[in-house]
C-alpha cells in the first residue's frame, strides 16, 4: 500500500540525517517507526505483558528511595522482583520485573518516571 505523509521540516530534516547514515531507504524507516507505534499499542491493550522497567536514579535526592518503593507496593500485583544496583556514591541502578494488564504497566512506569531525582527511564516489553 502506498500512502502520502505530511512532514514538518524538523522532523523531515532529522529523517533525511538518519537516512543518510544509515543508508535506509525513507520508506524502510517510516515502516520501523510505525511497525515501534503498532508494537506498542498492542502493549498497551494486551492482558497479559512481561516486562523491566529500568530507572536510574539519585539516592540523594530527598525521599526518591522511599517513594519509589511506595510506588511499587502500589502495584504489588505487577511487580514480581527487583533489583537495586549502586552505580557510585550517589546514583543507582532500580531494575523492575513486572507481569500484568499493559495499561497497568505503562501507569506504573510514568508514576515511577516522574520521581524526583529520576535521571533516566525505560520500559523494555519482553513477553507481549
Amino acid at each position: 500500500m502506498k500512502i502520502g505523509v505530511y512532514l514538518p521540516e524538523d522532523i523531515a530534516e532529522k529523517l533525511i540525517k538518519v537516512r543518510d547514515e544509515k543508508g535506509l531507504s525513507l520508506s524502510r524507516i517510516v515502516q520501523l517507526a510505525l511497525y515501534n507505534y503498532l508494537a506498542e499499542e498492542e502493549f498497551l491493550r494486551s492482558d497479559n505483558v512481561t516486562a523491566v522497567i529500568g530507572l536510574v536514579y539519585d539516592h540523594g535526592m530527598d525521599r526518591a528511595d522511599v517513594e519509589l518503593t511506595d510506588i511499587q507496593h502500589h502495584y504489588l500485583g505487577l511487580v514480581i522482583s527487583a533489583t537495586h544496583i549502586h552505580l557510585d556514591e550517589r546514583n543507582c541502578l532500580l531494575a523492575i520485573f513486572v507481569r500484568g494488564r499493559g495499561g497497568e504497566v505503562a501507569k506504573l512506569f510514568e508514576e515511577l518516571r516522574k520521581v524526583k531525582g529520576v535521571k533516566s527511564a525505560k520500559l523494555m516489553t519482553l513477553l507481549a
